[in-house]
C-alpha cells in the first residue's frame, strides 16, 4: 500500500527472508565468514545459535546463495521433538532414499549409496529448530555424519536454532558431539548505533530517496530501544510506521507518530491476550498466568486460543496444524512443569507451617518427660491436616498460589529446558 506513496519498488521490511536485503552488521558478517569457513572444511557440524528474531534463516539463505554455484547436495529437515530412532528416516528422506519397509542397516547403505557419487562436492543437511532435538536425535546425527567413502565424509550438518541449543551441546553427554563441531557463531541484536544503517540499508534496497519519508531525529532510537535491537522486532515497527505514514499521508516521521503506532501495535495484541517475542510484561503483570483464585487457567487458555489464531492467520490452516503437531509439548516437558509447580507449592507450604514453639501442646506432648528433645526443623507431615489439603494443591483453587505458578512455569519457558 505504502510503497507507491513514497515510490519504492517494494516492502523493504517484509518478515520474509530476502537475502538480497541482508544488512551486513558487525554480527552477521561473522557469522557468515564463520558459515562459509565451516562449510569449505566440508565434515562435522557447524552450529547457528540466536535468540527469535535475530536474523538466522536470512543468513543461512545467504550462504545458500552464495553455494548454488558449487554443485553441493543440500538438504533441509525440521527436527522439532523428533526421537533418535526418527532421525535417519528424516536425513533419508530429505535425500530422496526411499526409508519405507527399511531396517536401519539397509537404510544406511541405501544413505551411503546416495551420498558417495557426489563426496567430491559434498553433501550439506541443514536441521532447522535444533534446539528441539532429543540428546538421543543429536546423537544419531553424529553417527550419521560419521559416514565416509574413501577416506571423504560424505555428509556436514548444519544446526540452527534458538538460544536453548548451546545449553543442550553443553551437557557431558554431547561430548563426543561438541568434539565434531568445525565452527559455531551465536547471533546477537544489533548495536544501538547500527539501527540507522540498517533501517536505511533496506530503504535504499528498494529505491528509498532520503525525504521520501524523511525521520525525526530521536525515531530511529525508540525503535532500538522498543525492539531491542531484534531485527524482526524492526521490520514489524517500521513497516507499520511506514503504513501509518502513508494513511496520513505525511513525509516527516516522527517521534510523536512512531508513539502512536507502537500504542496501536501493542493494543493489538492485548486485544487477543497475546505478547510479541521477547517483549517485557507491562509492569504489574504476569507474562505466563494471571493472579486470581478462578481466571488462571482461563487466562492460559485464552492466551493458548490468541496465538493459535495468529499461527492460522499467518500460516493457513494446513501449515498450522503441521507446526502445532511439530511443536506439542512432551510428556517429560509436561512432568517437569508439573514438578515445577509442585516443588513451589510445597515450598510455600513450609513457609507458612507454625513454628514448633508456637504449637499449642496436646494430650500426647503432655505425656512425653520435660527434657524430652524437640526436633529443630518441623516436619512437613505433622502440619494441620487443615495446611495440606488436597484441594489447595488444585491448579487455582487458592490465590495465594498463583504467584508461585506464574514464577514456576516463566522459569520453565526461560530457563527449564537445561534441566531437561
Amino acid at each position: 500500500m505504502y510503497e507507491r506513496f513514497y515510490k519504492l519498488k517494494g516492502r523493504p521490511f517484509q518478515l520474509m527472508p530476502d537475502p538480497r536485503l541482508l544488512f551486513e552488521s558487525r554480527n552477521h558478517t561473522r557469522g557468515l565468514s564463520y558459515l562459509i569457513y565451516g562449510v569449505e572444511r566440508n565434515e562435522g557440524f557447524v552450529v547457528i545459535t540466536g535468540d527469535v528474531g535475530t536474523g538466522k534463516t536470512l543468513l543461512l539463505q545467504t550462504l545458500l546463495n552464495q553455494l548454488q554455484t558449487q554443485h553441493l547436495s543440500i538438504a533441509r529437515v525440521a527436527m522439532a521433538n523428533v526421537d533418535g530412532d526418527a532421525v535417519l528416516p528424516a536425513v533419508a528422506g530429505a535425500f530422496g532414499v526411499a526409508y519405507k519397509a527399511r531396517s536401519k542397516f539397509e537404510l544406511l547403505d541405501a544413505l551411503v549409496a546416495k551420498l558417495a557419487p557426489n563426496r567430491s562436492r559434498g553433501s550439506l543437511l541443514i536441521v532447522d529448530e535444533a534446539q528441539t532435538c532429543s540428546p538421543e536425535a543429536l546423537e544419531e546425527l553424529r553417527v550419521i555424519s560419521n559416514l565416509q567413502a574413501d577416506g571423504q565424509a560424505l555428509l556436514q550438518v548444519i544446526l540452527i536454532g534458538q538460544t536453548e541449543l548451546r545449553s543442550v551441546l553443553s551437557r557431558p553427554s554431547m561430548a563426543h558431539l561438541r568434539q565434531r563441531i568445525v565452527a559455531s557463531y551465536h547471533l546477537t541484536p544489533l548495536d544501538a548505533d547500527e539501527i540507522a544503517g540498517y533501517i536505511e540499508h533496506r530503504l535504499e534496497k528498494v529505491g528509498w530517496r532520503s525525504g521520501q519519508p524523511s525521520f525525526e531525529q530521536g525515531v530511529y532510537a525508540r525503535v532500538h530501544e522498543w525492539a531491542g535491537g531484534i531485527p524482526r522486532r524492526i521490520n514489524l515497527i517500521m513497516d507499520r510506521l511506514l503504513l501509518y505514514g502513508y494513511l496520513d499521508e505525511r513525509m516527516m516521521l516522527t517521534v510523536e507518530d512512531l508513539e502512536v503506532v507502537i500504542q496501536e501495535f501493542e493494543d493489538e495484541f492485548a486485544s487477543d491476550d497475546l505478547a510479541l517475542d521477547d517483549a517485557p510484561a507491562p509492569s504489574g503483570t504476569n507474562s505466563v498466568v494471571s493472579t486470581g483464585t478462578n481466571t488462571s487457567v482461563t487466562a492460559l487458555t485464552d492466551r493458548v486460543a490468541g496465538l493459535e489464531r495468529a499461527l492460522r492467520r499467518q500460516y493457513g490452516d494446513a501449515r498450522a496444524d503441521t507446526l502445532l503437531a511439530e511443536h506439542a509439548a512432551s510428556a517429560e516437558q509436561r512432568a517437569l512443569v508439573d514438578a515445577l509447580l509442585r516443588v513451589e507449592r510445597l515450598e510455600t507450604l513450609l513457609s507458612h507451617a507454625p513454628d514448633a514453639s508456637q504449637t499449642p501442646r496436646t494430650d500426647d506432648d503432655a505425656a512425653q518427660p520435660a527434657d524430652a528433645e524437640t526436633p529443630a526443623e518441623p516436619d512437613a507431615s505433622a502440619a494441620p491436616a487443615a495446611e495440606i489439603d488436597d484441594e489447595k494443591l488444585s491448579w487455582s483453587s487458592q490465590s495465594r498460589f498463583s504467584e508461585t505458578e506464574d514464577s514456576a512455569l516463566t522459569r520453565y519457558f526461560r530457563w527449564g529446558r537445561r534441566y531437561e
